[in-house]
């Protein structure tokens, strides 16, 4: 009997194919926010500002997607991966990094309704937050490429003589 290769759009394959664009722009979110602390033009500097927002933008709505996609994988993946700890941690650290992004993207909003005196303070807790919420991204990707490339989670296992393949 040839075994059938199961449907690559299964509800946990969701997870991976949403979640690498806000990897992304997070991503660029934070760099952008870091570079703008050196640049001295004001003009780079503006186009710097707006392509944070952009990015933390695109980021934050395509996140919590991701995240809800990973909820969906969680309940399958928690059963056929060797060590569910990584999975935990890996969901506690997405959710933590996500939060802050988003925390720094509220704060950028209410710069267009805050009192002036007020922003240098915001920009600042804003650049700090885009960077701590940076190492959490990278935290986290790490534990899911070691959830998938370790573990094999998400991925389906062919037979040892890989007969599902032959027609």
């Amino acid at each position: 009997m040839i075994a059938e290769i199961p449907s690559f759009w299964r509800e946990e394959v969701w997870h991976p194919l949403s979640v690498h664009l806000p990897i992304v722009t997070l991503l660029l979110a934070s760099l952008t926010a870091i570079i703008s602390l050196i640049v001295k033009s004001e003009a780079q500097n503006l186009f710097l500002k707006q392509t944070t927002f952009v990015m933390l933008t695109i980021g934050v709505f395509s996140g919590w997607i991701a995240i809800y996609t990973g909820e969906l994988a969680y309940s399958i993946e928690v059963r056929k991966i060797c060590d569910p700890k990584v999975l935990q941690e890996h969901q506690w650290w997405a959710y933590a990094t996500l939060i802050v992004y988003s925390a720094a993207f509220l704060l950028q909003i209410s710069l267009k309704f805050i009192e002036s005196r007020f922003s240098n303070l915001i920009k600042t807790v804003n650049r700090v937050l885009l960077i701590v919420a940076l190492f959490g991204l990278f935290y986290t990707g790490h534990l899911g490429a070691s959830l998938v490339y370790q573990q094999g989670a998400g991925t389906y296992k062919p037979s040892a003589n890989c007969s599902e393949f032959v027609k």
